[in-house]
């Protein structure tokens, strides 16, 4: 097997509707993961998502994009990353940048 053909496998093989996964009214369709690795987060039954931002983020998934989310500390941007992730069975790993970071601990 090549090293292309590697690579391919870490694509998302599904689409899913975002009004049967998110319970958000919209016909949008978002790339996921049928199965779940080591990388995916636990979903959190009791999360409530926030519809504006949520769409914000799906966008980004639905289109390749990369989306910004802004806000103060501890107002939940991280944990609704993960739990998008979660329930689309995307990868996701949890870096905190903060002053103790450098860019040694960002490599391999």
């Amino acid at each position: 097997m090549t090293a292309a053909v590697q690579e391919v496998k870490n694509v998302p093989d599904m689409k899913v509707s975002i009004r049967q996964v998110f319970g958000i009214d919209s016909d949008m369709e978002v790339p996921a993961f049928s199965k779940a690795d080591e990388h995916v987060p636990d979903v959190d039954p009791d999360y409530r998502f926030d519809r504006p931002t949520t769409l914000a983020i799906l966008a980004g998934f639905a289109r390749n994009r990369r989306v910004m989310v802004t806000g103060y500390h501890g107002t939940g941007k991280s944990t609704h990353i993960e739990q998008v992730a979660a329930r689309l069975n995307w990868p996701c790993i949890r870096v905190n940048l903060d002053s103790h970071i450098s860019r040694i601990d960002l490599i391999g």
